[in-house]
């Protein structure tokens, strides 16, 4: 299998878990069909196959299908409660995660294996039950279903096992340093990915290069207008790069990844105009819209998830810092990574070293503005945001690309500009002040 082929099998294996994921349904009921076909295991079990379960305790293999009966329908009973019971968990943590971290972050949840597999852990035993249950009461004068009787013990103590992971799991999930700690793994993830996607295929660095073919097109060359209204999802560039390649076509994209397009609005450029008819439906079919962004090559919208739960940990309502305070380490964090890039032109090439396809690349200086800006606003009047910004700030001084030096300055000024011009008191002014003097020192000896 070739490397283009296994890109795209991820890309196929990404759509598939994006748009399935999050579907509470699917894992309960794949769950609850095998709990039928279990059944139906069992009871061939018991109709054909003579069991002697004399290692089991015999207080837990009754003798009548009374016995038997009572049993099951005190675990179908049991069973069923906290079924309810982790129902109301799971959407009560959806509620707390909405108000508290964002409505984004519910996707996040939802698609949580444990979730899910303890959902349809319970279905699906419940099903098993009642199944159980009949068969015990229609058949009264047959053998009893002993091995069947045996399963539905086992599956209700492995179901409250699991019911206690679950709470457990939930409990430590719905924390804000756990959910800011994820987002920002994933947000590794994305780098590490578009990376890797960008070893693939042979990138222009020639910015100058890279503008004139951008404004050529713009100028000369077909718009192609959007057919769907929504956020940019997915850009397929290997795909798009052999359309260009085979139309003999430069293709100019007006969106990146994350950004928001409407029907009617150009969406690409392509020149020359003449081979717009043989690219139009490969651009349509390579560049997905759709309702949401997507963490797949979004890396602002990481960003923005934690940014969210900064905003809404120091809103009035909230008015909790020490979140802030968390939300803004592991920005710094992040901005690292995103630091160690050197900056892109958006420019790619085909085998012959032909720019075939720009695609809007995403700079360093929009990320940190996306990190820091609306929180450095929403904390304006507190002291403790703004040099917790300038220590990230300065702990990536020495490990960011020279290139990303400047806007860290410019944020830094921006950062002491607003203490300035706030109402702090003398003693919160000059620990800022002190702040930014190691900042820009730290700049300084980077440069």
């Amino acid at each position: 299998m070739t490397t283009s082929r296994r890109s795209r099998l991820s890309t196929w294996w990404w759509e598939v878990s994006y748009r399935v994921g999050p579907n509470l349904w699917v894992t309960p009921l794949l769950m609850s069909i095998g709990s039928v076909l279990l059944f139906a295991f069992s009871v061939y079990i018991d109709r054909n196959v003579e069991l002697r379960l004399s290692w089991f305790p015999n207080a837990l293999i009754d003798d009548s299908a009374s016995d038997a009966a009572i049993l099951v329908t005190a675990l179908l009973g049991a069973v069923a409660t906290a079924l309810a019971l982790v129902f109301s968990t799971s959407i009560l943590t959806f509620s707390l995660a909405s108000s508290q971290l964002g409505p984004r972050l519910i996707r996040r949840f939802m698609k949580d294996p444990v979730t899910q597999v303890t959902l349809g852990a319970f279905l699906g035993t419940v099903i098993f039950n009642v199944l159980t249950l009949s068969a015990i009461r229609s058949a009264p004068g047959s053998r009893l279903p002993t091995f069947s009787v045996f399963l539905v013990e086992v599956l209700s103590l492995c179901c409250f096992g699991l019911l206690v992971f679950y709470i457990h799991r939930v409990a430590s999930t719905i924390q804000a340093p756990n959910v800011v700690a994820s987002v920002v793994a994933d947000m590794g993830k994305v780098l590490e990915d578009t990376a890797a996607s960008l070893q693939l295929v042979l990138q222009e660095d020639d910015l100058e290069k890279v503008a004139a073919v951008v404004a050529q097109s713009r100028e000369s060359g077909q718009p192609i207008a959007a057919i769907q209204t929504g956020y940019v999802e997915l850009i397929d560039v290997e795909r798009l790069l052999e359309a260009a390649a085979s139309a003999g076509a430069v293709i100019v994209l007006n969106r990146r990844p994350g950004q928001f397009t409407q029907v009617g609005q150009t969406l690409a450029w392509v020149s020359p105009a003449d081979a717009a008819g043989r690219v139009t439906k490969m651009i349509a079919e390579t560049v997905e819209i759709g309702r949401y962004r997507t963490l797949r090559q979004d890396l602002e919208f990481a960003i923005a998830q934690v940014v969210e739960i900064a905003l809404r940990a120091l809103s009035p309502a909230i008015n909790d810092t020490y979140t802030g305070l968390t939300c803004l380490d592991w920005l710094g964090a992040a901005m690292v990574q995103v630091g160690t890039y050197p900056e892109r032109t958006g420019g790619v090439c085909d085998h012959d070293g032909v720019l075939r396809l720009v695609v809007p690349p995403l700079k360093f200086d929009r990320v940190l503005k996306t990190a820091f800006d609306l929180i450095r606003q929403s904390g304006s009047n507190n002291p403790a945001i703004l040099i917790r910004i300038l220590d990230a700030i300065y702990a990536m001084a020495p490990v960011v690309r020279p290139e990303h030096l400047v806007p860290l300055r410019q944020h830094a000024e921006l950062v002491v500009e607003t203490a300035r011009s706030g109402s702090f008191v003398s003693g919160d002014v000059d620990d800022i002040e002190q702040r930014y003097s190691l900042t820009m020192a730290a700049l300084d000896a980077a440069s």
